[in-house]
């Protein structure tokens, strides 16, 4: 009786912790992650270096930055040293960061829909649904969220904008550097730098904001 007792209360405390990810909640973290956005970077009044710590402080949040980071290197993660892959995430995350934030400071009145969620076939990841709507009658943008649960916590995987995975967007480019390079990561790490220098510093365009 008292080991039934004690299995019972064992259960009682540890449900919450292993509840596993569905698709409402996927869906729901992908909602809440897109109004973080619209709220403190599309929206927003700051300034551009404002809207960039914004933005870096969401998507870091949002996603696991190592394994994203080495996924995008391929195979060559496993032959570079640790310093060279901590030096490589540092620039690919400030190049995201850089990016996204300078095309969201350049959106006007876009809104974001969504419109549901789904497992995937072979299960543990969700695929969460969503379109961006033009205000000039353009087509609207299709994005699909890919949101998985790693050790008890609920990350974004990947963003599938118009069918094309981000993620595999930059394994394709940057594998393609590694490979003319001689696999070389720092070498990678060091025109993704130069890279990000220019978009740190973007030219003026007339009747941009601020």
């Amino acid at each position: 009786m008292k080991k039934i007792l004690l299995f019972t209360l064992f259960l009682c405390f540890a449900a919450p912790h292993a509840r596993a990810l569905d698709a409402q909640s996927a869906q729901s973290f992908a909602e809440t992650l897109a109004d973080d956005i619209m709220r403190d970077v599309v929206k927003s009044k700051t300034p551009l270096t404002q809207k960039r710590d914004a933005f870096r402080k969401i998507f870091t949040g949002a996603i696991n930055v190592k394994s994203s980071a080495r996924f995008t290197l391929g195979r060559f993660a496993k032959s570079a040293s640790p310093d060279d892959v901590k030096a490589y995430t540092d620039a690919l995350v400030d190049n995201i960061v850089f990016t996204w934030a300078e095309r969201f400071n350049n959106y006007a009145g876009e809104t974001i829909e969504f419109t549901g969620a789904r497992q995937s076939e072979r299960g543990g990841d969700f695929y969460v649904s969503s379109k961006i709507d033009i205000p000039n009658g353009e087509n609207a943008i299709e994005i699909i969220w890919r949101v998985v649960d790693k050790k008890g916590e609920t990350k974004l995987a990947d963003l599938i904008v118009e069918g094309v995975s981000m993620l595999m967007s930059y394994r394709n480019e940057y594998t393609a550097v590694l490979q003319q390079n001689g696999g070389s990561v720092a070498d990678l790490t060091a025109k993704l730098r130069a890279k990000n220098e220019t978009l740190k510093n973007p030219a003026k365009k007339s009747g941009a904001k601020d």
